[in-house]
């Protein structure tokens, strides 16, 4: 029955497929079956259908089986907001009530069915301010928790659909039992799940109070934030850090907090660099550096897309991701890598990895600033490999400094066009292409942005006549340390400096 299904849902996707040819749409399709063998084919945007990533990585099963031993627990959002609007810290996980936690049966019912909103999964890296508490006067509490209704209303959903991992909430803390220990091993066993899972998305709170030991200098932090930008999709990791004060719409959190994305790191290069970050306990640095080989062997080395386009990547950037493509060399196929500015050493350096990539079948550099030279270099290349004639895709480049989408603050190479700058028919035509594209997105997102501040202005309404009423019923004034949230920016933002340990 299951192999008659199997047949019948690969013709009907090769079907849709063949409707939706190009590859630059960004949307992947799936096969599920419910327990009456009922399947469904889903979209989703942003993976290719190329991609084969482990299912550890990309399914709910995999979520399920680790929350149902119970060694780990998500927070629900709504129990977050609840504690931050009462002014309180967080609590240890066996200090927590049982209406915060999501048990595994209560998810995985609401994923199963569909009348129900399936959850979104959220985990939070930080860093701990001391020993004892992470967060002892709410410091990254008052940092992220008035962003999560407005997260869930851009999700289309309310917070009590979030459940959030926050590790001193979500593992046994010290002091532990002796079976409190064991379940705080095992938990650790399946970390990387959190930062790694297609289905979970991470915030960075990479601010902290002065004193502090940074973020970037934290052995727990780089971890974090290197298995969530190792292959997961650039809209999925935020860094809060990022945010800048007066913020009105989500859409401008979304644009400032976008994590930078960099090729992933080297096991060498990462282990070297872990040895001079902080640890609370030293030994989870050998922790780590295992770990990061194990992710790092069994995401890239399923992986079947790599999508790094438009991300401003240089000959730098080309060079350390040639450097890491022999650890994809088994599954890859598709790699995408148009519209960066990429020359004539990247080039050459991925030309002389194409020999490792056995599988690969398409490379896109579309859009860089590679040389007729070069690009001769790499199709000689591609050819003595083996690969598909049509899979090399250079198209035309851009051998002079980029125009209005250039970045104009020297990050990342994509600097912007030169005055007085030499240019063909063509060059000038595409510069007035740019400028009406550029003109065009900046009307809709000034639409975009009054539609946003309406929507926000009349829930910001509503949440102030709520907030009377329970005033006036409770015979009390308002809870401490609100005032977050749209038009206010980050409200109540006032922390005092904590001690300078240097732990996660």
């Amino acid at each position: 029955m299951m192999e008659s299904l199997n047949k019948v849902a690969a013709q009907v996707m090769q079907l849709v497929e063949g409707c939706c040819p190009n590859k630059d749409s960004g949307f992947a399709m799936g096969v599920d079956y419910s327990s009456n063998n009922v399947a469904t084919i889903s979209v989703a945007e942003g993976i290719s259908t190329a991609n084969a990533r482990d299912a550890h990585y990309t399914e709910w099963e995999s979520i399920r089986k680790v929350l149902a031993n119970q060694d780990i627990v998500l927070i629900r959002g709504n129990w977050l907001e609840e504690i931050y609007r009462r002014g309180d810290v967080l609590p240890r996980r066996q200090d927590l009530p049982a209406k915060a936690i999501w048990s595994a049966e209560d998810l995985m019912l609401n994923v199963r069915d569909q009348r129900r909103q399936t959850p979104q999964l959220l985990s939070i890296s930080y860093t701990w301010l001391t020993r004892e508490h992470p967060d002892p006067e709410g410091f990254h509490l008052r940092m992220f928790a008035p962003l999560l209704k407005h997260y869930a209303r851009h999700k289309k959903m309310n917070t009590s659909d979030i459940a959030i991992f926050v590790d001193y909430c979500s593992l046994p803390q010290r002091p532990r039992s002796p079976a409190e220990e064991v379940m705080y091993r095992q938990a650790l066993n399946n970390i990387d799940l959190w930062y790694s899972h297609s289905l979970v998305e991470v915030w960075l709170l990479t601010r902290v109070p002065d004193g502090v030991t940074p973020f970037e200098e934290r052995g727990w932090p780089k971890f974090e934030r290197a298995l969530a930008t190792l292959v997961n999709h650039n809209d999925a990791t935020l860094d809060l850090g990022l945010l800048r004060y007066g913020w009105r719409t989500w859409t401008q959190v979304n644009n400032d907090c976008h994590a930078p994305t960099r090729p992933p790191e080297l096991p060498e290069t990462f282990t070297a660099d872990l040895a001079n970050k902080a640890f609370a306990v030293r030994e989870d640095e050998h922790f780590l550096s295992q770990k990061y080989r194990e992710v790092l062997d069994r995401l890239l080395g399923q992986e079947a897309q790599l999508w790094y386009a438009n991300l401003g990547w240089s000959d730098r950037e080309a060079q350390d991701l040639a450097q890491i493509l022999p650890f994809c060399g088994r599954a890859l196929r598709d790699l995408e890598l148009r519209g960066n500015d990429i020359a004539n050493l990247g080039a050459a350096a991925l030309a002389e990895a194409l020999p490792l990539c056995d599988a690969l079948e398409r490379l896109s550099l579309e859009g860089n600033c590679i040389s007729k030279e070069a690009q001769q270099v790499l199709r000689d290349a591609w050819v003595r490999t083996g690969k598909p004639k049509f899979g090399l895709e250079i198209g035309e480049q851009n051998l002079r400094p980029r125009g209005v989408f250039g970045r104009d603050d020297g990050v990342g190479g994509r600097g912007g066009a030169s005055p007085g700058g030499g240019g063909s028919g063509g060059g000038a035509a595409s510069e007035q292409l740019n400028q009406l594209l550029a003109r065009q997105a900046a009307f809709e997102a000034r639409i975009e942005s009054s539609v946003a501040r309406l929507t926000d202005g009349l829930v910001e309404v509503a949440d102030a006549v709520g907030a009377r009423q329970r005033r006036v019923s409770n015979g009390g004034s308002g809870p401490p340390g609100m005032g977050g949230g749209f038009g206010g920016g980050q409200g109540g933002y006032s922390p005092s400096p904590s001690g300078g340990y240097g732990g996660r």
